[in-house]
């Protein structure tokens, strides 16, 4: 892991670099804090791109019916989310799993997954309002999840882009999640 002094802060005062793409938005609720509002859209740093790094982060779901992600390696977006869904690699927030058949309990859309492609081996989400810790390594095509302190997924050989931007999800309207402490390193 790397150390404190290699990561680059992502959520500075004032938000700079950052861009909304699609619906909803984000608000800054407190020193180095954002809230997803709205949605479906994504809030994308702009002003760096990561290859290979370790992205930690802490967030918290407000409601039972929260949901968002943290997309990696996304490429630069417009008006739409939808280059970062199928270009890039989400790792999920939504401990109720809802699939896109609205079905419920998918490992592969359960908190920690990289949604769709990989599944979770086990749950470590802690309840409503409490704050969670992702740690994400990703190298070439390999992407580890750890959440608060345990693996819980690891993608082998992903096929999708190397590079890109980090990106927050603002998924439905009524969904708040914040995010805080949100770093990079690279490797």
């Amino acid at each position: 892991m790397p150390t404190d002094k290699d990561f680059l802060p992502l959520l500075t005062p004032g938000l700079p670099g950052w861009r909304m793409a699609g619906a909803g938005g984000f608000l800054e609720v407190g020193p180095g804090t954002v809230e997803s509002r709205g949605g479906p859209g994504l809030f994308w740093f702009a002003d760096a791109v990561f290859a290979d790094f370790v992205l930690v982060a802490e967030w918290r779901c407000q409601g039972d019916h929260d949901n968002s992600g943290i997309f990696l390696r996304s490429p630069p977006l417009a008006d739409s989310d939808k280059p970062a869904i199928e270009q890039g690699y989400e790792i999920q927030i939504d401990d109720r799993g809802v699939a896109p058949d609205g079905s419920l309990g998918s490992p592969l859309h359960l908190t920690g997954a990289v949604y769709s492609l990989v599944p979770v081996t086990e749950s470590a989400f802690r309840p409503t309002g409490d704050w969670n810790r992702f740690e994400v390594k990703a190298r070439g095509g390999d992407i580890g999840v750890v959440l608060n302190g345990r693996p819980v997924c690891h993608l082998t050989g992903g096929n999708r882009r190397r590079e890109g931007h980090v990106a927050l999800q603002a998924h439905h309207d009524g969904s708040r999640v914040q995010f805080r402490d949100l770093r990079v390193a690279r490797l």
